[in-house]
C-alpha cells in the first residue's frame, strides 16, 4: 500500500513536470542565464544608477570651475522719506523704480582646490565603473554556481529515476518467481522495500531539484516556470583542463585588471586629492568679478518748452532799507515745463558697469583648515591600509581558489576509480544474485554501494568544473 502511494506521488510530480506543451518549454544556456542575471539583478541595477550619479559629480566640477553669471530684476514702489533716485538726495515722496542687472565672478586661484576636485571626481567615477564590474562578476559567478547545480541535481535524480526503473524490472522478475515458488516471501519483501526506499529518494531528489532551479530563476529575476529548463551539459564531454600556473603568477596578472583591486586604488587616489585640496584651504584667493547694471524711475523728467527773457532780475541788495534789484546782462533760458523720460532713454542714461579683482587671505577659521587637512590625511591613511587589506584577500582567494581546484581533481579522480570499481561490482553482484549465489542483502548492499559512488562521481565532476571556473575567472577568461 505504502509503494503504491509512492508511486502516485511521483507520478503526479512526473505529470506535473510534463504537462507544459511542448512550445511554451525555453532552455537556458548558461551564458543565456549570466546576460539576463546581469539585465534584471537589482543590486546591479543599484551600483549602474551610482556610477550614472559618480559621472555627473564630474561633469558638475568640470561646471563649477567655469565663471558664474546671474541676471536680476527689480520693480520697488516706495512711499514716504526716501532717497530720489534721480538727485540722491533725500525728500518724502513717492515713486517706482525699475532696476535691472547682470554680474558674473570667476576664481582665479584658491589653491588649486578647482583643479583637485576635478580629479577627485574622476578618481571616483573610476572607482565606481570598478564596482560596477566587479559587482558583475561576483554575478556571473553565483549564476555559474547555481546553474552548475541544477545540473549536478538533474544527474543525481536521473540516476535515481533509473535506479528506481531497474528495481522495478528486478521485483517484476522476483514476484513471478515467487508465484511460482522459486523464491521465499521475505527475498519478495525485501525487494519491495528497497524499491520503496528508492522511490521515496526520488521525490527527495525531484524535491532538490525543484528547489535548485528556484534559486537559479529567482537569482537572475526570471519568474519560475517548471516549463523552463537549463541546457543539459554531457559530462563525458567536459574536458577540464589541469593548471599548470602558480598561485603567484595568476595574483600577478590577475592583481592589475582586477575590478575590486582598481577600486581601492582609485580610492586611495581620490583620498591623496582630497588631503591636496585640504591644504588648498590655506592658500590665498583671487577672483575677478564684474556687473551690468541701469534702472527706470517714474521721478525722472525732462524739461521742455524753454523760454528766453532778456536782462533779467537775478536777485537784488540792499541799500539801508531798501532793496535794489540785480539784473543779468543779456538774456537767459529758463524751462516752463517737464515731461516724464522715456524707459528707453533712463535706461540708456542709468547704464552702468564695474570690473574688479578681490583676494582674500585665509588667517584664522576656528581651526577648521587644520581639523580637515588632519582628518584628510588619516582618511588618506585608512586608504592605504585598505588597498593593502584588498590586495592581500584576493591573494589568499587566488590561493583558496588553487588550492580547491587541486583537491577537486584529486576527489575526481578517486571518484572515478569508485565508480568504476562499484559498477563491476555491482555487475558481479547482479549476475551471482540472478543464479541464487549471492543473498539479497549482499545484492542491495552492492547496489547501494554503486548508487552513492555514483552520487560522489557527479558531486566530484561538477564541482571540478566550478572550481575551473573561479580559476579560469582569476586567470581573465570570460564566465559562460
Amino acid at each position: 500500500m505504502l509503494t503504491k502511494y509512492f508511486q502516485l506521488v511521483l507520478l503526479s510530480i512526473v505529470i506535473s513536470l510534463i504537462s507544459n506543451p511542448i512550445f511554451a518549454q525555453k532552455t537556458y544556456s548558461l551564458e543565456e542565464c549570466v546576460q539576463i542575471a546581469l539585465q534584471n539583478n537589482i543590486q546591479t541595477k543599484q551600483q549602474n544608477l551610482q556610477t550614472e550619479n559618480a559621472k555627473i559629480d564630474v561633469k558638475q566640477s568640470k561646471f563649477s570651475a567655469l565663471p558664474n553669471l546671474n541676471a536680476q530684476a527689480n520693480n520697488n514702489w516706495q512711499t514716504g522719506f526716501n532717497i530720489n533716485p534721480r538727485t540722491n538726495t533725500p525728500e518724502n515722496l513717492s515713486f517706482t523704480t525699475n532696476s535691472f542687472g547682470a554680474s558674473s565672478s570667476m576664481t582665479l586661484f584658491n589653491g588649486f582646490q578647482n583643479s583637485n576636485t576635478i580629479r577627485l571626481r574622476e578618481s571616483d567615477y573610476l572607482a565606481s565603473k570598478n564596482d560596477l564590474e566587479n559587482a558583475k562578476n561576483n554575478l556571473k559567478l553565483n549564476v555559474a554556481n547555481t546553474y552548475l547545480r541544477v545540473l549536478l541535481q538533474t544527474e543525481i535524480f536521473e540516476a535515481a529515476n533509473n535506479q528506481v526503473n531497474t528495481t522495478k524490472v528486478q521485483l517484476e522478475r522476483q514476484q513471478k518467481l515467487f508465484d511460482l515458488g522459486g523464491v521465499n516471501k521475505s527475498r519478495l519483501l525485501q525487494l519491495k522495500a528497497q524499491l520503496a526506499n528508492e522511490e521515496l529518494n526520488l521525490i527527495t531528489q525531484n524535491n532538490l531539484l525543484l528547489s535548485n532551479y528556484l534559486d537559479l530563476w529567482q537569482l537572475i529575476d526570471l519568474v519560475p516556470d517548471s516549463a523552463n529548463k537549463i541546457v543539459k551539459i554531457d559530462l563525458n564531454k567536459i574536458l577540464v583542463e589541469d593548471e599548470i600556473r602558480s598561485p603567484l603568477a595568476i595574483y600577478t596578472d590577475f592583481e592589475k585588471q582586477s575590478p575590486d583591486v582598481l577600486a581601492v586604488k582609485n580610492r586611495k587616489r581620490s583620498s591623496d586629492l582630497q588631503r591636496y585640496i585640504a591644504l588648498g584651504a590655506r592658500s590665498p584667493r583671487l577672483s575677478i568679478n564684474g556687473s551690468l547694471s541701469s534702472f527706470y524711475t517714474t521721478l525722472g523728467t525732462t524739461l521742455t518748452n524753454f523760454q528766453t527773457i532778456n536782462n533779467p532780475q537775478i536777485g537784488y541788495y540792499l541799500n539801508g532799507p531798501t532793496q535794489v534789484p540785480v539784473f543779468s546782462l543779456g538774456s537767459q533760458t529758463f524751462p516752463t515745463s517737464s515731461e516724464m523720460t522715456p524707459f528707453a532713454s533712463q535706461f540708456k542714461n542709468n547704464f552702468g558697469t564695474s570690473i574688479g579683482l578681490t583676494l582674500s587671505m585665509p588667517i584664522f577659521n576656528g581651526y577648521n583648515v587644520n581639523s580637515n587637512i588632519q582628518r584628510a590625511t588619516i582618511q588618506m591613511e585608512l586608504a592605504s591600509l585598505n588597498e593593502k587589506q584588498t590586495q592581500l584577500n584576493l591573494f589568499k582567494s587566488i590561493n583558496s581558489a588553487f588550492l580547491n581546484f587541486k583537491n577537486a581533481q584529486l576527489r575526481h579522480n578517486a571518484s572515478i576509480v569508485s565508480l568504476d570499481a562499484n559498477k563491476e561490482s555491482l555487475d558481479i553482484s547482479e549476475k551471482q544474485y540472478e543464479l541464487g549465489g549471492l543473498s539479497l542483502t549482499d545484492y542491495l548492499v552492492s547496489k547501494n554501494n554503486f548508487i552513492k559512488a555514483q552520487t560522489d562521481y557527479y558531486q566530484a565532476k561538477y564541482e571540478l568544473v566550478f572550481r575551473k571556473k573561479v580559476l579560469d575567472f582569476y586567470s581573465g577568461k570570460p564566465i559562460n
